[in-house]
C-alpha cells in the first residue's frame, strides 16, 4: 500500500498497479505444479501472517484476491471486510461474511471468535484448489455449499493427484481442520 486516506467521507487506499491478473485467471488453464503452487504460498504466507501479527483477519481469501504484478510475485486484495481479530463487530449489515466456496467453518457458523487461522482454512481451500484444479466442496447453493465447510470432511488430495508427495495431505488436513 502506497496512502490511504479520506475523500468526501470515502475511504481509498493507494496500491501499485496489478498487471499479471489474478489467480483465479492462472486457474482458468488447469491446475498449477506442486513448485508453482508453493512458490505463491510463501510468498503470501508472511503477508497473511503480518496481518495476523495486527491482529486482523482478511475474512475473503480466494482467487480472485490474490493478484500478480507483472513480475508474476503475488499480491493479497480486496481487505474490504477486515475484521479486528479482538473485536466482536463486523463491517458488514449481518449475515454471513466472505465467499461461500472459501469460507472457513466458524464463518459459516457466524462465531465471533474469528481469528487468523480462518484465513488458514480459505488458503487451504486454495491450495487445494491450485494443486488439482477444483476445490475440495461443491453445491447448488452458496448456503449448501457454506455448509458443507462445517458438516462435511475435505477429500483426500491423494485420491484426487496419487502423484503429490504425502505431505501434501498432511498439510491440507491441518489447514482445514473443523476445530482450529
Amino acid at each position: 500500500i502506497y496512502d490511504f486516506g479520506e475523500d468526501e467521507g470515502a475511504l481509498f487506499l493507494v496500491m501499485p498497479l496489478m498487471e499479471g491478473g489474478t489467480l483465479t485467471h492462472k486457474l482458468a488453464n488447469g491446475p498449477l505444479s506442486l513448485d508453482e503452487a508453493t512458490d505463491i504460498l510463501r510468498q503470501l504466507a508472511p503477508a497473511l501472517d503480518m496481518t495476523h501479527g495486527l491482529k486482523m483477519v482478511h475474512r475473503d481469501m480466494k482467487p480472485d484476491n490474490i493478484l500478480f504484478d507483472k513480475y508474476g510475485k503475488p499480491h493479497i486484495a480486496d481487505f474490504g471486510i477486515v475484521k479486528s481479530a479482538e473485536s466482536t463487530m463486523t463491517l458488514t449489515a449481518g449475515g454471513i461474511v466472505g465467499t461461500p466456496a472459501y469460507m472457513s467453518p466458524e464463518q459459516v457458523s457466524s462465531k465471533d471468535t474469528i481469528d487468523g487461522r480462518s484465513d488458514i482454512y480459505s488458503l487451504g481451500i486454495i491450495l487445494f484448489q491450485m494443486l488439482t484444479g477444483q476445490r475440495p466442496f461443491d453445491a447448488d447453493t452458496p448456503l449448501a455449499l457454506a455448509l458443507k465447510h462445517v458438516m462435511e470432511q475435505p477429500p483426500s488430495i491423494l485420491d484426487l493427484k496419487p502423484e503429490l508427495p504425502v505431505g501434501c495431505e498432511s498439510i491440507l488436513r491441518k489447514a482445514l481442520h473443523k476445530e482450529p
